[in-house]
């Protein structure tokens, strides 16, 4: 099970640089990991709707409501774990503000993609974010721009691989009855 220390450990194995055992040690390896490891991973999460990363949490609603020239009848507070909101549930408009979430709707239900341990990351989105950092540390650890290059486009494959891997943990929504699809399949639909 792999922590966050073999994560970037790993990225920097991958660009020829020694592997670390804590952000805090000397090296420009440890200084790349620990100042570019946190925003990489997180946004590599906040890009797709990982199966693995995907939480749902009923809203708590705030006990003060949202100033009247907003046009908002409530306001929630945001989950503390929250990355991104995926979908909001009933579908309805909303705005975040800050920490909060405004919306006219008296519950809500977010599902949204949340900051999982590194020790849960499966294989396939481990090793695309290994790449990534990879291709960022390179040009910091080592200033070659041709081997940064390399793993960006390993990171491509990879994470290409990954969102495809991670769609088919669930099944796929069939089209039921589209007005569209009647048409272009010949159907009668505007008889």
């Amino acid at each position: 099970m792999a922590s966050d220390i073999d994560i970037a450990s790993n990225a920097l194995i991958l660009i020829g640089d020694n592997p670390i055992s804590s952000f805090t040690e000397p090296g420009a390896g440890a200084t790349a990991a620990a100042n570019l490891y946190s925003d990489t991973y997180k946004q590599l999460l906040s890009e797709h709707p990982w199966t693995f990363a995907l939480k749902e949490q009923k809203l708590n609603q705030l006990s003060q409501a949202p100033d009247a020239l907003t046009n908002w009848k409530y306001a929630y507070q945001n989950p503390t774990d929250l990355i991104r909101y995926w979908s909001v549930m009933p579908f309805s408009n909303y705005a975040m503000v800050g920490s909060l979430t405004y919306s006219n709707q008296n519950e809500l239900l977010a599902r949204y993609v949340y900051k999982v341990a590194e020790s849960q990351l499966p294989p396939h989105f481990q090793k695309a974010l290994e790449y990534k950092l990879a291709a960022d540390f390179a040009l910091l650890v080592t200033e070659d721009v041709n081997k940064s290059q390399v793993f960006e486009q390993k990171y491509r494959v990879a994470i290409s691989q990954a969102r495809s891997i991670d769609s088919q943990s669930h099944p796929q929504q069939p089209i039921i009855d589209q007005p569209f699809t009647d048409v272009r399949q010949g159907g009668n639909y505007f008889s």
